[in-house]
This record gives structure tokens, C-alpha cells and sequence, in this order.
């Protein structure tokens, strides 16, 4: 089905250009096509994907899906639509009724841990399936059509991640790509500037199980919110609870140690008829969740439960959530850059505060989009800040908030300065023994100083 031809049938266009096959993925950044991957050009408010077509041929793209095919060379093989936001999904919407019924749907979502969830559970699925899911954090509409365009024809499972700010946009998702299991990780205040409360959040989250096809919801049961609305899913649908509580998968005992700059976290996963050892290497015990997930639904789907544990031995916090990286000066750094909201900011906060090193450090940026509740939720942080030694406050939202940083026990520096001078202090100020975390929001660009502190970035 990955045939050039079959892409043009999809979009109801003709090919222009030698048929072939696509043997890698669609990409919508030409900057990380490869050989054998699908360019899609989308014109958006800011920046227009047509003008990097030459450059997605020339980085080895195999086939272009565009709206303005005129300056394409005639040995380069081309699908012309007339609206690329409109097509894909239209297209990947027929793609995946022709896998049929022989396939699991399985979607994510989640304030936190969507990302993470889907990762450890490829691992574990890939034991006894044919898997695909995304490489990248494809999350959105036009994600998951990217992703499913690229499905192969064996797959058995597709592992898809659904993400929202606002109400619909996930039931949009549901109405193309109907899954047979749903998953919500976790639901916390996050995008309240697009949902008013956390139950709004909620509402907007449990509209993936609004599936037609659905069989099975997976949930954190020790979410009393999420309890209550799980309840009211249809008796005909499995509902199937993960957390600390009475739940289908509990998760007892954890225990989180970082020796040698390397992280394990150990815990018991009692599933139903059996209690399995779950180790792997990621960040803190709120990372027992998102393994949880991983563990039960693939024992749900009928992999035996030490196969899939076995799976996650190595598994390790993924870049900018918890990913632990040593650096030259000897300092433990962890890297939770990605994204920030109140729930994933105290888990970090009060896992790294429970280290037991030399001096523990942090960086905090904002947790953004919370409407005008925003500055209580940062206020309410600053209790868990005088675990560390000295911690530097990035963003406007620290800067207003000054006057209460100040009343704290723990050394609070409010930074003004660029990364580049916070970095460069940082490498002067770190040493062997340390332990320095980072998280923010992704508007404030912490991510840039994880690259200086690492050598690799130059802003």
C-alpha cells in the first residue's frame, strides 16, 4: 500500500512523476527528511512549506505532497492537493479503514505523560506485534494522519498520541481515527487558558472515549475526577483503572535511586492473577505511571506480563522529561525541559528535591497557559523549592512574583540575563557530586540551556 500511486488514490489526485515506494515516514520539517521519507508542504501563517521542497529532494525525499507542484522536477514524484491541512486527514481517514478490524487502535492522552506512556508501551508491544506508532511527538490532527500514511500493511497495532488546548480538538481526532482503546494518563490544570478549570480539561479529555469503536479505557485511577467520569463509560466497554490505589494495575512499593548519574526506579505491578517486577531507568517514582500503562495494557492485549517488564529494563526517561545526562564537570543534570504544568512540575520538583547528594540545584522556568489562576499555581511551588540549595527563576511570571520568591528560605536568584550567561555561570558554579535539574515551560526555551551546559549549543 505504500506505493506513490496509492498515495494519489487516497488524495483523489494522479501522480505526477515515476511510481515507486515510500519506505520511510512523512515529515512536514524538511530539515529532518531522510532518504525514503514523504515531504508534505503545508502553508502556514508564518512560514510556507513549498519553499522548502528543493530542500526536502535534496536531504533524499522519495515523494512530495503539495499544493503548488509547478517547479518540481518531472523525476521527482509529486501529489498535488488543492488544501494539504484539509487532505491529509481525508487521506489518512481511508487508509486506515482498509487495515480493517484485524487492527488495535490504541490513543493517548494525558496533562502528562503522553509522550512517555507511548514510548514504554511500543517496547513492550513490540515483544508479541507488528507496532507503528510515531517517531516524534505527532499529536495532533495532521500527526496522526502523518503517521498513519506511513502505516505498513502488517501493522497489528497502531499506538497513536492525541493532544489538545482546546475543547473538540480531540474528538475531531476520534471521529477520523476511531480507537478500540482509549488511554487518559492523567488530568491536571494545564491549557486552562483554553478549558477555564481543571474539569474543563477533563471534559476535553474524555472526549477520546467517545470512540465508536471502543472496547477498552485505560485511566489513572487514583484521579478521583478521572474515577467518577469513568464510571459513566458504557458497561460494554472494559474500564481499566492504573495507579497506587485499588486499582486493575497497582503499583506498590516503588522505590527511585540515582547512583552514578544513573537513575533506576524499581516497583511491583500487581495485574490481575499475578504481582510482576517492574525496573527500569527513568526519573522518579512518578514515572511508576506511565510504566504502569505500558505493562497492563499489553497484558491486557495478551502479552505475558515478564515479557513486557523484561522490555522496560532498559527503557530510560525520554529527551527534555527526565532524561539524566552527566556532564563534564561530573554534575547529574536532569533534563525536563520539554514542558511544564503544576502536576509535572511538583513530581520533578519534589523528586529531585528527595535526592540525597553533595548540593542540589535547579532552574525554573514558567508554567504557562494557565489563565488567571497562573500565579497562585507558581506560589503554591515555592514550598518545594528549599529542598535546593540556590535555584534561578526564569520568566516574566517570576519577575512579577518577586516580591514573595524573596520570602523563602531556599537561595532564589531571579534571572533576567540571557541563557547563554545563566549557562555559562552554570558551568562555573557546577561540580562533581551536584545534581541540577531543569523544567519550564516550553515558551521559556530551557531546552537551549540544557544544550549549553551540554557543549552542544552556541544561544
Amino acid at each position: 500500500m505504500n506505493t506513490f500511486s496509492f498515495i494519489a488514490d487516497l488524495a483523489g489526485s494522479e501522480l505526477r512523476g515515476p511510481d515507486g515506494t515510500f519506505s520511510g515516514r512523512l515529515l512536514a520539517d524538511s530539515r529532518l527528511v531522510r532518504k525514503g521519507d514523504v515531504f508534505v508542504a503545508f502553508r502556514g501563517e508564518n512560514t510556507d512549506g513549498h519553499a522548502f521542497i528543493h530542500d526536502a529532494i535534496a536531504h533524499g525525499a522519495s515523494l512530495i505532497i503539495c499544493e503548488n507542484d509547478r517547479d518540481i522536477p518531472s523525476s521527482v514524484p509529486s501529489v498535488k492537493v488543492s488544501d494539504t491541512y484539509k487532505a491529509l486527514p481525508a487521506m489518512a481517514e481511508k487508509r486506515l479503514a482498509l487495515q480493517g478490524k484485524k487492527l488495535h487502535v490504541i490513543a493517548i492522552t494525558g496533562s502528562v505523560g503522553k509522550t512517555t506512556t507511548r514510548d514504554y508501551l511500543v517496547r513492550c508491544l513490540k515483544t508479541s506485534f507488528r507496532v507503528h506508532s510515531a517517531e516524534h511527538s505527532y499529536n495532533t490532527l495532521i500527526g496522526c494522519s502523518m503517521t498513519i500514511l506511513s502505516l505498513p500493511e502488517d501493522a497489528e497495532v497502531l499506538v497513536l498520541e492525541m493532544g489538545t488546548n482546546h475543547p473538540g480538538e480531540i474528538a475531531e481526532m476520534v471521529r477520523f481515527f476511531p480507537p478500540t482503546i482509549s488511554v487518559i494518563t492523567e488530568v491536571a490544570p494545564a491549557h486552562l487558558e483554553g478549558f477555564g478549570s481543571v474539569e474543563g480539561v477533563l471534559e476535553a479529555k474524555m472526549e477520546i472515549a467517545e470512540s465508536p469503536s471502543l472496547t477498552s479505557f485505560f485511566f489513572n485511577g487514583d484521579n478521583p475526577l478521572l474515577a467518577r467520569a469513568a464510571s459513566r463509560i458504557p458497561a460494554g466497554i472494559a474500564r481499566l483503572s492504573a495507579g497506587t490505589g485499588e486499582c486493575d494495575y497497582r503499583i506498590l512499593s516503588p522505590d527511585f535511586s540515582i547512583e552514578k548519574g544513573v537513575p533506576e526506579l524499581s516497583f511491583s505491578l500487581a495485574i490481575p492473577g499475578d504481582v510482576i517486577a517492574v525496573r527500569a531507568r527513568a526519573f522518579g517514582k512518578h514515572a511508576a505511571y506511565p510504566l504502569a500503562f505500558a505493562v497492563g495494557i499489553s497484558t491486557f492485549l495478551g502479552v505475558p506480563g515478564k515479557t513486557a517488564a523484561a522490555a522496560l529494563e532498559e527503557a530510560h526517561s525520554l529527551e527534555g522529561r527526565g532524561l539524566i545526562r552527566t556532564l563534564d564537570s561530573g554534575a547529574c543534570l536532569i533534563d525536563d525541559s520539554y514542558n511544564a504544568n503544576p502536576a509535572s512540575m511538583s513530581a520533578v520538583l519534589r523528586a529531585a528535591g528527595e535526592i540525597r547528594k553533595h548540593r542540589k540545584f535547579a532552574v525554573v522556568g514558567e508554567m504557562l497557559e494557565l489563565g488567571e489562576r497562573g500565579d497562585d499555581f507558581h506560589i503554591n511551588l515555592l514550598p518545594l523549592l528549599r529542598s535546593f540549595d540556590t535555584v534561578w527563576l526564569v520568566g516574566k511570571t517570576w519577575e512579577r512574583l518577586a516580591p514573595f520568591a524573596g520570602h523563602e528560605e531556599a537561595d532564589l536568584v531571579l534571572w533576567t540575563g540571557s541563557l547563554r550567561m545563566l549557562g555559562e555561570h552554570l558551568v562555573k558554579v557546577l561540580a562533581e557530586g551536584d545534581t541540577i535539574v531543569i523544567k519550564g515551560s516550553h515558551g521559556n526555551r530551557l531546552d537551549r540551556l540544557v544544550e549549553i551546559l551540554c557543549g552542544e549549543g552556541s544561544s
